[in-house]
């Protein structure tokens, strides 16, 4: 497929990454010369335009009209409002948009009935995640949401005294391949969306992405 994500923050490289290693075709747009650049070279594929993506002839340059899916995620919901517009005027594109403000996602989602946006809230969905807790100790890890058919899963961990991952970097986590931490809850209201330096402390709830047939591995790696 050709996919075409307006917004080269840390997400939209994530995922041109992970797109590119599913061998779909991707361009990415990003108005910041500086964080275009980073990006190529942290992906060592010259696949970013330096543009803004609320331009109709910056979309079209970018290939809109031909493309399969066209991801909004930028960090301004009116941004990713204005980039869902203009694509579905010009393309028959399955429209992906991240909304940071959840009273938004109406409006999204009454765009076009036969073909809605889908829309991504982060901010409800951590919020579900936090409402949710996962008893650790149980023989079973139950997810707290299914993604796609459901082979991934979002999964909910405390890390203890006896964690092998406490004091540790996520970076240094022996996570299985194709795992990811989306979010550590730190209690308070105090959310984080980490890196790999992010360091890993007692109390810390770590909610993580993970392939249904790795949960084993990731509760020995994170809880023990």
């Amino acid at each position: 497929m050709f996919i075409i994500i307006v917004g080269g923050g840390k997400v939209g490289t994530y995922l041109a990454r992970g797109l590119i290693k599913q061998e779909h075709e991707v361009v990415v747009i990003e108005k910041d010369a500086r964080k275009a650049q980073l990006m190529t070279n942290l992906l060592e594929s010259d696949l970013a335009i330096v543009g803004d993506g609320c331009d109709p002839n910056v979309l079209l340059q970018a290939g809109v009209a031909r493309a399969d899916v066209v991801v909004a995620d930028t960090g301004d919901d009116e941004d990713n409002l204005v980039v869902c517009i203009i694509t579905k005027k010009n393309s028959a594109a399955r429209c992906i948009a991240r909304v940071n403000n959840p009273k938004n996602k109406l409006i999204f989602e009454s765009l076009d009935s036969e073909s809605p946006v889908t829309v991504i809230s982060s901010t409800e969905l951590i919020l579900e995640m936090i409402d949710e807790r996962v008893n650790v100790n149980a023989p079973h890890l139950e997810p707290l949401a299914r993604v796609g058919n459901g082979d991934l899963e979002l999964v909910q961990l405390r890390i203890t005294d006896r964690s092998p991952a406490r004091g540790k970097r996520i970076a240094d986590v022996a996570l299985p391949r194709g795992s990811v931490i989306v979010a550590v809850d730190r209690g308070g209201g105090d959310v984080v969306v980490p890196n790999g330096d992010t360091t890993l402390q007692r109390g810390d709830d770590v909610i993580a992405m993970i392939k249904r047939e790795a949960r084993t591995d990731v509760c020995t790696a994170i809880v023990g």
